[in-house]
């Protein structure tokens, strides 16, 4: 078994362009904006009753809600809200059954949180209900489903204003954080455990909330960058955050000690500009601007890697607050929606892939070959072997096709979330084939005992890649033959 080296160690990886890859698009709805090409927001999804999947998404005036079928996305409710004294438009969604909540930053009428029933769909429209305004302005919620809470960034006032939602149709006031959670954009919640990140305060701090009366700050994670979302990993061992500022990764923290948080992964796309971040089944679904939706698997999470992307701002890859603002992964039906500020809704279907890792040597004959360039012919991502021709990296999974040194082609199979050892060479040897003649056979047999008795080596007899000619070579040497 070789050595497993961490992604820094050994191999490089350079971005090329963005690739569409292992992402299906089904639709694209282009949505009229305001005069500076901005209005589209974020997205968020529903499920009725029958099993009908809906897309929510803001826009200039308010709120479209789609109908998503496989065959076409059709506009069946408009919810007007405020829409003005906001550049870009900010608008946020959660849904709690059959409800769904509506928060913005802007100015006009209806200000507040609105208050949506679903229920009626599919054979009727959405009606909504009230607005819910001990609260104005805000730039994001979080309902947590267990408790019946509502957290909303409040921009004016207290920095988390929480509601209690267990009359989903009427909510009332529940509590606040008070001074603390200063410079709140983005609230995450799971089992009495809040996940704030504090914008301009430059950190994401974790509180005990199962005492709204009495909540206690339990840890503190510094940013260097804007610190702006944050999200678990299924199992709630690790903190994804999100930073949206120019240059700066997405992080994943180790939190199983919240007395000794630990970094141990960090992701960037293309355009070096992440937005947010979602989690469903370690798979981070990433709303990456101007890169569009970009997926990655933190199995191993020391380990991110990218397994699916589409580019849904293809105008360029540079960075700016363009493109893909959100991304909703939590469908019934593999569908996931996108929100493009200057191109609208996306539907994708997404057959879920996964990652695995792949380690061993690359050569050519009989000789390592170092510092070569490993081209994936699925996405262009590029890695390199070092100076012994050892490569090791993580791929999307599947049977693909790679370049060496832009000349030769082999085909490596990367099995979903394992660790697989294996060499490869270039040049069409065969392991076995000791006389290189293109045929193994009694001859190479005879070859092998010879190498062993003069405890020789050669790579085309070291059949188990254990690095040594012995016994067990010529069992499988003839067992090859026999098979």
């Amino acid at each position: 078994m070789l050595t497993i080296f961490t992604a820094l160690s050994l191999i490089n990886i350079i971005f090329s362009d963005t690739v569409n890859y292992n992402l299906q698009l089904i639709d694209q709805v282009q949505i009229e904006n305001a005069s500076n090409n901005y209005g589209v927001s974020d997205v968020w999804g529903y499920t009725d009753e029958t099993g009908l999947e809906y897309a929510i998404i803001g826009y200039e005036f308010g709120t479209h809600i789609y109908k998503v079928t496989d065959f076409e996305t059709i506009l069946i409710s408009d919810i007007i809200g405020p829409s003005s004294g906001d550049y870009y438009y900010h608008r946020d969604y959660k849904t709690l059954g059959d409800y769904l909540y509506i928060v913005n930053e802007m100015y006009g009428g209806d200000i507040g949180m609105q208050v949506i029933d679903l229920s009626p769909l599919p054979e009727n429209l959405p009606i909504q209900l009230t607005t819910y305004n001990q609260m104005a302005q805000s730039h994001n919620l979080w309902i947590d489903v267990d408790s019946e809470l509502a957290f909303i960034e409040h921009q004016n006032g207290d920095n988390i204003h929480i509601a209690d939602l267990s009359n989903p149709a009427f909510p009332e006031y529940a509590g606040t954080f008070g001074n603390q959670g200063l410079n709140c954009h983005d609230i995450y919640t799971r089992n009495n455990i809040a996940y704030v990140s504090e914008g301009w305060s430059y950190q994401f701090a974790i509180y005990d909330i199962s005492n709204l009366n009495n909540i206690n700050q339990l840890a503190i994670i510094p940013s260097e960058g804007y610190a702006h979302n944050a999200w678990l990993n299924d199992s709630g061992t690790h903190l994804i955050t999100t930073e949206e500022t120019e240059e700066k990764t997405i992080k994943i923290w180790d939190i199983t000690n919240l007395n000794n948080i630990e970094l141990v992964g960090e992701y960037l796309g293309e355009n070096e500009l992440a937005h947010n971040v979602h989690v469903l089944n370690d798979l981070l679904y990433i709303s990456h601007y101007t890169t569009g939706l970009k997926i990655v698997d933190i199995f191993n999470p020391e380990r991110p890697i990218e397994v699916a992307a589409f580019d849904t701002y293809p105008l360029n890859n540079e960075d700016g607050y363009y493109g893909c603002w959100g991304a909703y992964p939590f469908t019934n039906n593999n569908y996931i929606y996108a929100s493009d500020m200057q191109n609208g809704l996306y539907v994708f279907n997404y057959q879920e892939v996964y990652a695995g890792y792949i380690n061993g040597i690359l050569y050519n004959d009989n000789s390592p070959i170092a510092n070569a360039s490993i081209k994936s012919l699925l996405n262009n991502k590029m890695y390199y072997t070092d100076q012994n021709g050892y490569f090791d990296f993580g791929h999307a999974s599947g049977l693909h096709d790679f370049l060496i040194n832009d000349s030769d082609i082999i085909e490596i199979n990367i099995i979903p979330r394992q660790e697989s050892s294996q060499n490869y060479f270039i040049n069409n040897n065969l392991l076995g084939d000791i006389n290189e003649d293109n045929n193994i056979d009694v001859l190479d047999v005879v070859l092998t005992v010879n190498i062993v008795f003069n405890n020789n080596y050669n790579f085309l007899s070291d059949l188990n890649q254990d690095e040594q000619v012995n016994i067990q070579d010529i069992v499988l040497l003839v067992n090859l033959i026999l098979n």
